[in-house]
């Protein structure tokens, strides 16, 4: 009985199902077929060879044709670095040995996981070139085509690639920006043209340029070089801004030098371009210049401008320099003028009531500091300041020691304590330094003292 009601109920389905389907018109069906096809779409070996074909005829990163390359040039993406990148690279002072960590850094792209059949293996002319301007910093006409790098898709029945195999990918018109589009040619041209009115624009700028920078307090002039050097060597050294020596110098597209500070306060007052020959110039351009150039500048000879001074400093050490004397100011000015009387005494000959009263200001702010930074932690403050007053004027023992009871360590035995034990035991210098050199890795506390320590 249950087996015939069961008959009974798939016989009303599938009288059901029949009359809906009956009910469907025909395109509904074949739209149904359509995509069901779609959904399953299984290319033949000839469609998936014809693919791989039509993709080693376009390049990887802009989707280009190589044939709209006369010459037909393309380049391997997993193949060394040629000969003249090479070059330029190592004249840049940098490394690399193959596309893929080039293409990562012009065009942010990892061409490492690519697979044969979805992606191209070469990359056309243009793209080299557009890799060659980055690192060259070069004005140049060359354009990157697209917006962004190519997305590349497996084989499908509407592929792309297939469709436009013989003609390349089509790219979309976009609007550019005025600055940019212009071409250099063009500009160099008209600079020709109007060259003596240019200069006197340029003078002009660089009264604009100065106030602008307004960095006479932070930078050095170029009068207190110590040696006198060429005109054209001076210039080279210093910004084409404030015209001072270069600080954080930073170099344009059109291998111009300025400070960064002066470059970036410009570039938002005056525009986007770069205040010397007025190329197109952007926050992002700007790059350092190579390290020989900076070592060059690091070590010109500058006369400390201070007056009672007229010392001989290298501009690396300029700035250690500088605020030794800022020190020796500040301590003259914090300096105790005794107005007669009984003579001051050292603190450390005084009463503990003494003591506490004359720190009494020190002592408030320490507690500030601690309470601000440390959670109220004024030991620990007081500690460190005396480890730095020790590591600073040399007294690198008793600093250890200091820093050993700071870690609960505790400070170990006393240097005479060592050399009785050292001589009472009848060891040798080698055998006392291998115990010394065993306790300390063994319990990581430095129980024994130095050789050192015991010879003096």
């Amino acid at each position: 009985e249950e087996a015939a009601s069961l008959d009974k109920v798939t016989e009303n389905q599938a009288e059901v199902l029949t009359s809906e389907v009956c009910s469907e018109t025909d395109t509904e069906l074949n739209k149904r077929i359509q995509t069901i096809n779609k959904d399953t779409f299984h290319p033949s070996q000839r469609e998936t060879e014809n693919h791989q074909t039509n993709l080693q005829k376009l390049c990887r990163i802009c989707g280009a044709s190589f044939k709209s390359d006369p010459y037909k040039r393309s380049y391997p993406v997993h193949g060394p670095v040629d000969d003249d990148t090479q070059a330029l690279l190592r004249k840049k002072e940098k490394r690399a040995t193959s596309w893929p960590d080039l293409l990562a850094k012009v065009f942010k792209i990892d061409v490492r996981g690519d697979i044969d059949t979805i992606h191209p293996t070469n990359f056309c002319h243009n793209c080299w070139n557009v890799i060659q301007r980055k690192f060259s910093n070069s004005p140049s006409e060359v354009y990157f085509p697209r917006k962004g790098t190519m997305e590349w898709h497996p084989h499908s029945s509407s592929c792309d690639v297939c469709g436009t195999s013989f003609r390349g990918i089509k790219r979309k018109k976009r609007s550019l920006n005025p600055q940019l589009s212009k071409k250099p040619r063009i500009v160099a041209g008209s600079a020709r043209k109007v060259r003596p009115v240019r200069n006197v624009k340029q003078v002009s700028n660089k009264a604009v340029m100065k106030r602008i920078a307004n960095c006479n307090k932070i930078h050095l002039s170029t009068k207190i070089l110590a040696v006198d050097y060429p005109l054209d060597f001076v210039k080279s050294v210093s910004c084409q801004a404030c015209e001072h020596i270069l600080a954080d110098p930073v170099e344009t597209t059109c291998k111009h030098l300025f400070c960064r500070a002066c470059i970036l306060k410009c570039i938002k007052a005056m525009g986007s371009y770069c205040p010397a020959c007025h190329y197109p110039c952007f926050p992002t351009d700007l790059v350092s210049p190579v390290k020989s150039f900076l070592n060059i500048l690091n070590n010109l000879i500058l006369r400390c401008p201070v007056k009672d001074c007229q010392e001989e400093v290298v501009l690396g050490k300029y700035a250690r320099h500088f605020s030794s004397h800022k020190e020796a100011e500040e301590k003259e000015g914090y300096a105790y003028i005794n107005k007669g009387g009984r003579p001051r005494q050292h603190l450390l000959s005084l009463t503990r009531r003494a003591q506490k009263h004359r720190l009494r200001e020190l002592k408030l702010q320490v507690k500030a500091f601690a309470e601000k930074e440390e959670e109220g932690d004024v030991k620990s403050v007081c500690l460190t300041l005396f480890l730095l007053a020790l590591r600073a004027r040399n007294e690198h023992r008793q600093a250890d020691e200091l820093e050993a009871i700071m870690q609960g360590k505790g400070s170990g035995l006393h240097p005479a304590v060592c050399l009785a034990i050292r001589v009472n035991t009848f060891l040798s210098c080698s055998q006392y330094h291998k115990m010394y050199r065993t306790v300390k890795a063994i319990t990581g506390r430095q129980i024994f003292q130095p050789l050192h320590a015991l010879r003096t």
